[in-house]
């Protein structure tokens, strides 16, 4: 019995010679796909390995990518795309994927361009690649051989042909592994050599930057003087400015009140003149009324006229077209009367081809029921043999998988060894070293007791125990400020990484709104400015969803404690590109009304309560939350919404927890659980809550840190006060006792050495406790693991001598079905003949049958056609009547106007004449008043240059100073007379040219290279360390993919020797590797002995024995790994008869019944062999056809 499909379906479109669209679908068992030379078998495979991840052109049998399109024939155009999809049963798990079924497709276009998908899903094609790896089903194993390949196996180089060996070792990935990992160490030497260059290059740049600082401090002085002498000079300026301004403005009054007068007079004749003008646009407008009638009438004939041409026109073709439907729908119908004869003369055919199917169709049944009987004893036995192959796969991997925890685990013992010898030495050194120093320190004691008076020898001491103290308590509070820096780094990238999360999945008005919260937080620290979100201290994860529907718009809000804060806000908005801002001020907030008066206490099990009561916030802001969530009502279900509805609808919205909202007004809204939108708003409120959880751990600890870093600054201060007293006293004892002081230093230097030995022994003593600690674990996990593994050991042995008992049984059940299959072979070769004359026949009537409904539309559609041209014809001779009355209308209606119009004119003529004489008096006054305009209009330009230039000073002031002019009459009294400023300008600005040319950015480039340079340090460490692990993971792949692929060696050298004698009936096969020390480098040799040969080299064998030396090499793989399907292209191409027929033997016996085998074959015993077949042909020149569709036996 066959395990389950793997391949299910093969679909090719496009690809090299199919170019149609064809589908091969695949039972278990064996698939034989047969057909004549150069009719596109071979082009199956090339497709397969070319969607399970090929790259090379070569191998696919072409000489660049868009050689693998279909480039057309005389009839059939190149087609711009090929395409691939393989479809495979996963319900056994044999990929490392949960989906049942999945679905791989490759998409080539004649750009180059190529798409790769995995269930509809597009991907990349490394992840084709990796999800076959491992599996024995990549794009070049032992289990997909190419035409011709047979011979490549034996004709390649030892080495070469290890990758035969080492797919099926499952190594491979280990392989793509280590390739990764040693790109990765290149790539971090690469990193290494680069930031020791940068550290050297900033070195030598500090150097230049601080001399540069200096100057510019030198600098900066000198021009903060130059500005105080230019500032009192524009004073000098401004009060000039200000005293001609008031003359003018006095001036400027006199004219306005000369203006005042004449303006009034004016006004009197213009309201005269404004009425008359009034009266002589309504006669105009009347005019022109009665001149619009007339020519509107003239119009309306003229298109009236136009319009009865076109329809005049439109007649004519109407009636042309109804002749030639007329024509078209009889030729129809002689159509349909010869297809109609055709039909039944094909329809006799097929009823005498169907009484013979019938006939042969009950003698194979009767053939079949015989086998069933005897397959269904090997059926139940081969169910027990493939659980027994399952529960041995499983034990194997469970036996591979508990040797490789053993290895890992053997190695990290080795490693903390080899650390734990380390630190014994080290610590042997130090408390060497600790005795020698305190021998020393003992000594030098003992000289200062001698030597130094009683007084100045205490006071030295309490200095030194004070020294030690502030010592001690300085290096506890570096160490504990190094550490709280380290922690507030890692949150400081932590708190980055979730910023950029929210960044990159936001909108642009969001994330600019988030920008724009932080400028504001930092410029208005003292504002209450937070988002609404972040004053809920707790939502139930019960609630957290429908808070956000029931605050919605507000759920992004920002809370400020007073309206006038919002102002700032409003100004900020369109510079930050901010389209809406949601702004909520607590002292508005507190003004409305928050509770309504009726809110009742509603008692039912399935409503939660109101929004606001189901929160924790803070008691200031209980009037916020019971505005806005005040008159929401949490219920559990819909019923309960809409049960309530009715009698609260109007007073409050009522929201259920799985997604229904009742509005106030009436209106429901839906909100799906699944929405992109809300798991957006919920991994953003979350991350925005880890953000700030975060931002207050950095506060705390940088808090800390500045709370440390006055005590350490305190501790300096005394303990530099104390090293100054000692130094003191030192020095008035020097010249008496020069010892004394010699023996003091060195007293200090071996304090501060023993303090620092026993701090590195204490440090010692931690590691080498935690590495015993880990040891222990290890140890204890690796004697755990060895007794796991001899027990699966014992277990395995059993299940295999079962199985091999099994196998016995079942291969005597084979023979004997596989003698009763040869008696049905002649019955089936007649039915598929037969089916497949009657499969061209019913294309005929399928045609005909097509045809004659083509013609009957054709017909009811020319019939429509010819009724709807009718209906128009009629419609158009009835419009043409209507135009006509509508002329002769219009030829009568010609209304007398003109008199009108000339009564009109007459009374224009008299009104405009008194016009005249009104506009001439006015004219004299305005005469009159523009001559005092003069006048007051060169006052105004003296104004506006004093005011410019006054305008001019504040902004200069302004811009360049950053001062208002009330702050600029501080700078008056700054010199004695504008003079003495100017030549104190010129002697600084003269200072400022002797110091040459000024870096402005020293002492930032300075801060900022210092700051990169301990930065760049803290990396290189860091890289050392990512090098160090990198090394060790090669290591642990190397040792873990030496063992896999020796134990697979050793299996295919034992099955491939078995195989050998059997397809040969006797002599020997044998693989040997070239180095057993480096197994993962070295090649692989084959020697073959047919029986009655010496042992020869396998280049002197004949074609037909290389053949089948490469064969029983693919089977001994296949064997030590099985894969779930094979797929071989003319393996049998240099095989005899009797030869190919063993190796059907073989394919169909014990050693491949576990795997979908898909041949293509010329083969005769091949294709008997088979469990379906397939047959490829080129009726077309350049496209191939499936032509048989399934046959089963």
């Amino acid at each position: 019995m066959r395990q389950k499909v793997f391949l299910k379906e093969l679909e090719i479109y496009g690809f090299k010679s199919f170019g149609k669209k064809i589908k091969l679908s695949f039972n278990s068992g064996v698939t034989a796909i047969v057909g004549p030379n150069g009719c596109g078998k071979s082009n199956i495979t090339d497709a397969v390995r070319w969607v399970l991840g090929e790259q090379n052109i070569r191998s696919l049998r072409g000489k660049q990518l868009t050689d693998i399109i279909f480039s057309g024939n005389h009839k059939a155009k190149p087609l711009n795309m090929a395409e691939v999809s393989l479809t495979i049963n996963n319900s056994e798990k044999i990929l490392p994927v949960d989906w049942e079924e999945i679905n791989i497709k490759r998409r080539i276009y004649r750009s180059g361009e190529t798409e790769s998908f995995i269930n509809g899903i597009p991907c990349k094609l490394k992840d084709i690649q990796e999800l076959f790896m491992n599996t024995g089903l990549s794009k070049n194993t032992y289990s997909i051989v190419a035409q011709g390949e047979v011979d490549l196996i034996l004709s390649a180089k030892p080495s070469e042909r290890r990758y035969l060996f080492e797919e099926a070792a499952s190594i491979s990935k280990y392989r793509y592994e280590k390739k990764k990992t040693l790109n990765k160490i290149e790539e971090t030497n690469n990193n290494l050599d680069k930031i020791e260059n940068i550290i050297s290059e900033i070195k030598n740049q500090l150097l230049i930057l601080e001399e540069e600082a200096k100057h510019l401090k030198s600098y900066k002085i000198c021009q903060e003087e130059i500005k105080n002498m230019e500032l009192f000079l524009i004073y000098q300026k401004y009060n000039l400015y200000r005293t001609n301004l008031s003359k003018i403005k006095r001036n400027l009054e006199q004219y306005e009140k000369e203006k005042n007068k004449i303006i009034k007079k004016i006004e009197l004749e213009e309201t005269a003149i404004n009425s008359l003008s009034t009266e002589l646009n309504s006669l105009s407008k009347e005019k022109e009324k009665y001149k619009y009638d007339n020519y509107e009438l003239d119009n309306r004939k003229k298109l009236i006229q136009s319009e009865l041409n076109l329809i005049l026109q439109k007649k004519g073709d109407v009636e042309k077209r109804l002749f030639d439907l007329n024509e078209e729908a009889e030729n129809i119908t002689q159509k349909i009367v010869i297809g109609e004869q055709n039909k039944k003369a094909v329809s006799l055919n097929i009823l005498e081809i169907n009484k013979k199917l019938d006939s042969y169709n009950k003698k194979l049944i009767y053939s079949n029921k015989e086998i069933n009987n005897i397959s269904k004893f090997i059926d139940s036995l081969n169910i027990i043999e493939i659980n027994s192959r399952k529960v041995l796969k499983t034990i194997s991997e469970k036996e591979l998988f508990l040797k490789e925890s053993k290895i890992r685990y053997s190695t990290t013992l080795n490693i903390i060894d080899i650390n734990l010898e380390k630190i014994r030495k080290k610590r042997i050194l130090l408390e060497n070293q600790l005795e020698n120093m305190l021998a020393k320190e003992s000594d030098y004691q003992k000289i200062v007791r001698e030597n130094r008076k009683n007084e100045d020898e205490a006071h030295l001491k309490s200095n030194e125990e004070k020294i030690k103290e502030i010592e001690n308590i300085l290096k506890k509070l570096q160490e504990e400020e190094e550490k709280d820096r380290h922690v507030i780094s890692l949150k400081e990238e932590r708190k980055n990484i979730l910023k950029k999360s929210i960044k990159t999945n936001g909108k642009k008005n969001e994330q600019n709104k988030e920008i724009f919260y932080s400028k504001y937080c930092q410029k208005y620290p003292y504002d209450l400015c937070e988002k609404i979100i972040k004053l809920i201290d707790n939502i139930p994860s019960k609630y957290e969803k429908i808070m956000k529907i029931a605050l919605k718009e507000s759920f992004n809000s920002i809370v400020v404690s007073d309206i006038s804060y919002a102002l700032n806000i409003i100004n900020s908005l369109s510079k930050n590109e901010i389209e809406k801002l949601k702004i909520i001020p607590l002292d508005l907030i507190k003004n409305i009304k928050t509770l309504p008066d009726d809110q009742v206490k509603i008692k039912n099990k399935n409503i939660c309560g109101f929004a606001h009561e189901l929160i924790n916030y803070s008691q200031k802001y209980q009037n916020l939350f019971e505005v806005l969530l005040g008159n929401v009502l949490i219920v559990e279900d819909i019923k309960t919404a809409l049960d309530i509805s009715n009698e609260y609808l109007g007073k409050y919205k009522i929201i259920s927890l799985n997604g229904m909202v009742i509005n106030i007004d009436g209106s429901v809204d839906i909100y799906s659980n699944s929405t992109n939108s809300d798991n957006s708003q919920e991994s953003f409120y979350y991350v925005e809550k880890e953000i700030e959880k975060l931002e207050k751990e950095i506060k705390t600890l940088k808090i800390k840190i500045e709370r440390n870093d006055n005590i350490i600054e305190k501790n300096n201060d005394i303990y530099n006060s104390l090293l100054k007293e000692n130094q003191d006293i030192k020095r008035l004892l020097q010249e008496n006792e020069k010892n004394v002081t010699d023996s003091i230093n060195n007293l200090n230097k071996a304090t501060v050495s023993i303090n620092e030995l026993k701090d590195s022994l204490k440090g010692l003593s931690i590691e080498e406790n935690s590495i015993l600690e880990e040891r222990k674990n290890i140890s204890g996990k690796l004697r755990f693991l060895e007794k796991n593994y001899n027990t699966l050991s014992e277990y395995r042995k059993n299940i295999s001598h079962s199985n091999n008992t099994i196998n016995q049984i079942v291969a005597r059940g084979n023979n004997r079905i596989k003698n009763l299959s040869r008696d049905i072979n002649d019955l089936k070769n007649i039915i598929l003949i037969n089916k497949e004359k009657l499969i061209n026949i019913e294309e005929k009537v399928k045609n005909i049958s097509q045809y004659k409904d083509e013609h009957f539309l054709d017909l009811d559609e020319k019939r429509s056609a010819i009724k709807e041209y009718n209906e128009k014809l009629a419609d158009i001779l009835k419009k043409i009547k209507e135009y006509k009355i509508k002329i002769n209308r219009l030829d009568k209606e010609n209304p007398s106007v003109f008199k009108k119009v000339e009564e009109i004119e007459d009374i224009l003529q008299r009104k405009s004449n008194i016009l005249k004489n009104l506009q001439q008096d006015k004219l004299k006054q305005q005469k009159t008043y523009e001559s005092i305009k003069d006048k007051q209009h060169r006052e105004e330009m003296l104004e506006v240059q004093y005011q410019e230039k006054y305008v001019n000073i504040r902004d200069e002031v302004n811009r360049n100073y950053n001062l208002s002019l009330k702050k600029l009459e501080l700078y008056k009294n700054i010199s004695g007379s504008q003079k003495e400023a100017n030549q104190r300008i010129d002697i600084l600005r003269d200072n400022i040219l002797k110091m040459g040319q000024i870096n402005f950015e020293a002492e930032n480039k300075y801060n900022n290279q210092l700051q990169r340079y301990n930065s760049l340090y803290e990396k290189y460490d860091d890289i050392c360390r990512a090098k160090k692990y990198l090394e060790i993971t090669i290591s642990e792949i190397d040792q873990i993919a030496t063992e896999r692929l020796k134990k697979t060696f050793n299996q295919v050298k034992t099955y491939f020797n078995d195989i050998f004698k059997k397809i040969f009936s006797g002599g020997e096969g044998r693989l040997i590797i070239e180095s057993e020390k480096d197994i993962l480098n070295s090649g692989i040799d084959i020697i073959a002995r047919p029986p009655g040969k010496k042992t020869q080299n396998i280049e002197l064998l004949s074609s037909g024995e290389k053949a089948l030396t490469a064969i029983a090499l693919l089977l001994a793989l296949w064997k030590a790994n099985p894969s779930p399907f094979c797929l071989f292209d003319e393996i049998d191409t240099s095989l005899d008869e009797v030869n190919a027929e063993k190796l059907t033997h073989i394919l169909k016996g014990e050693d491949l019944n576990q795997s979908q085998l898909v041949l293509i074959t010329h083969q005769k015993t091949m294709m008997e062999a088979a469990d379906t077949l397939y047959g490829i042909t080129m009726e077309e020149s350049g496209i191939s056809k499936l032509v048989s569709v399934k046959f089963e036996k």
